[in-house]
């Protein structure tokens, strides 16, 4: 189970690829909150760290933000990718 704080998934309603992340990180043992990606704040939030996409989800974990071209393949989670951010590396 992780330890990390700071978790947060941008998600969007409707979004098969926010579900497959969620289900990933919540299988994971992973604490984690969401944020409506259309949201001002959120928006914004992602603006100032430099990501300007507007396709869902977007993983931030701690300082790292993660979008939806890193995370998936072929319509799956990258695994290679999201598990040793979980672990903490």
């Amino acid at each position: 189970m992780s330890d990390i704080s700071g978790i947060i998934v941008y998600s969007l309603e409707n979004c098969p690829n926010c579900e497959l992340l969620k289900d990933f990180l919540s299988a994971a043992g992973a604490a984690f909150e969401v944020r409506d990606m259309m949201s001002p704040a959120a928006l914004t939030e992602l603006r100032i760290n430099g990501v300007f996409v507007r396709e869902a989800p977007v993983l931030q974990v701690g300082s790292t933000f993660l979008t939806s071209r890193d995370l998936f393949s072929g319509g799956s989670v990258k695994k290679e990718i999201l598990s040793p951010l979980l672990e903490g590396e």
